[in-house]
């Protein structure tokens, strides 16, 4: 097989350079066409999502034969919003819009193509679209769907959108196929996000630049795209069967209810809740995949899975629940203000051991607690520091977490802080539970600013506190520059599993910050 390691950037045809006076009535007739072919998508777009008004009723189209004042302004129309669309959005289309019409696709994606200045928002308009559309021609071959699918099977069906369409493999493109041969092993969900799978694609995504336009890496990662989907959607049916079959199994055994914490749900959820969970539980295709609530909608199905399937264990095998292991020792916790002063890692825990000033936080607790019960007219204690609050939650995550241990090696843990559930990945838990290197520092560090923003972000939906979300996002802020750095360097010493995980951990903060910021007024 022959690999090509050079690229090249993909200059789509344009209808017209630039418009106006310098352009041909050739030019101008082949734009025009262009924007009635894509202008129901942006019209749709545009209603759905508030994005502009529309210049012409629902249903109608723009004129076949425009005036230059109609035709100026619809096509400033249509780049005007070119700027406002995302991928997800896009994604929300009713399928009958967005499938509906495989001639205002390929427009739709020459227009994004074309454009000079591509921003990471286009890449990843262009990456949907050209899966959309692969997808969309393969139902047409009956055969395709159902058996493997070459580059040049891809690259086939492209080039009506895309001209050039190249199916010789691209050296730095073989990520891909390692991760699409690593999904064939995947039975569940779990598999896929826990070794971060996902991730480690969006990552090669990212890392691309200017070679993303490549034609060749366009149609690898439209290969890639249809690839895991169709994997994903496999191993959802398989988890989503997986909870019917646990829940029957119980019921069969006599069992009513199971400890679903784990999920954020009760100790004594009911079978019947769970059946119910399982029949109208929805993936959240609607929504932007970096999302955080779109991945704790996953972690949380997950859970409730692995809860089930330990309760069958325990039932059928006579098994007691897991105990904590009293023995298990605490990680050495560098506090939160330690860190902010630049203390050396070496010298951080002993400093804090010898401030006689500074009470252990579980004591200065259980002294709070003391108080307000003998004084119930007490004032309001004044609040914490975003690096207190860190700190307090940091020794309460890793209580929880050692009074209630992950009864699954893989499995992924929920904990409470302030009446907000925060999920944990599995490498996040053993970040707490296990004696830990300084990877494990991070990690703890990335969880703890990601349940600040989680706890600040409920308080502001519930109160409209708006200090405690400021000081939060501030803290998340600062802590977000110094992970980045710490996957470089783990990247760099070619520690690959720190660099994915901690990078995990690091875009799940970034997309609670995102959410975070969409709160504040």
């Amino acid at each position: 097989m022959t690999t090509k390691t050079s690229s090249s950037t993909l200059h789509a045809p344009n209808p017209v350079a630039t418009g106006g006076s310098g352009a041909n009535p050739a030019e101008l007739a082949a734009r025009w066409a262009e924007a009635r072919l894509v202008y129901p998508l942006y019209a749709a777009l545009a209603a759905q999502f508030g994005l502009a008004s529309l210049p012409y009723p629902p249903g109608e189209l723009p004129p076949a034969r425009p005036t230059r004042s109609v035709f100026e302004s619809d096509t400033k129309w249509l780049d005007s919003l070119d700027d406002k669309i995302l991928a997800y959005q896009l994604r929300q289309l009713p399928p009958a819009t967005l499938n509906g019409n495989k001639d205002s696709m390929r427009a739709l994606i020459q227009r994004q193509l074309r454009k000079a200045d591509k921003t990471d928002a286009d890449r990843d308009k262009i990456d949907l679209l050209l899966v959309q559309f692969f997808a969309l021609s393969a139902t047409e071959e009956e055969d395709l769907v159902h058996r493997e699918i070459t580059l040049g099977d891809v690259a086939r069906l492209l080039r009506p959108a895309l001209a050039q369409a190249d199916s010789t493999p691209l050296e730095w493109c073989e990520p891909l196929e390692q991760i699409l041969e690593r999904t064939k092993n995947c039975q569940s969900l779990r598999d896929l996000m826990e070794d971060g799978l996902l991730e480690k694609g969006r990552m090669l995504k990212d890392s691309a630049g200017p070679m993303f336009y490549d034609p060749a890496a366009l149609v690898a990662f439209c290969r890639f795209n249809f690839l895991l989907r169709r994997a994903f959607i496999r191993m959802l049916h398989a988890d989503l069967k997986a909870v019917e079959v646990a829940v029957e199994k119980l019921e069969s055994l006599g069992v009513k209810t199971v400890d679903c914490r784990g999920a954020g749900f009760s100790a004594a959820e009911t079978t019947a809740q769970l059946r119910y969970f399982g029949e109208n539980w929805r993936q959240p295709f609607q929504k932007d995949y970096t999302q955080s609530s779109v991945h704790r909608s996953f972690e949380q199905l997950l859970a409730v899975r692995a809860a089930l399937e330990d309760a069958v264990a325990r039932k059928t095998q006579g098994a007691a629940p897991a105990q904590p292991q009293a023995a298990t020792p605490k990680p050495s916790v560098v506090p939160f203000k330690l860190i902010s002063k630049g203390v050396p890692p070496a010298e951080k825990a002993a400093p804090a051991a010898k401030d006689h000033a500074e009470p252990h936080p579980e004591s200065a607790q259980h002294a709070l607690h003391a108080d307000q019960s003998l004084k119930s007219d007490a004032r309001t204690p004044p609040a914490l520091s975003a690096e207190e609050e860190a700190d307090k939650f940091m020794e309460s995550i890793w209580e929880q977490l050692i009074a209630a241990p992950p009864s699954r090696g893989r499995s992924m843990s929920t904990v409470v802080l302030n009446d907000t559930k925060v999920l944990l990945s599995s490498w996040e838990v053993a970040a707490f539970v296990s004696e830990g290197d300084q990877e494990a520092e991070d990690l703890r560090r990335a969880v703890v600013a990601r349940a600040l923003l989680a706890v600040a972000s409920d308080k502001r939906k519930r109160s409209g506190d708006e200090n405690a979300l400021a000081s939060a996002l501030l803290f998340a802020r600062s802590e977000v520059s110094y992970f980045q750095g710490r996957v470089e360097f783990a990247k760099k010493a070619k520690h690959t599993e720190a660099a994915v995980n901690l990078g995990i951990s690091t875009k799940r903060l970034l997309s609670f910050i995102e959410e975070a910021e969409g709160l504040q007024s």
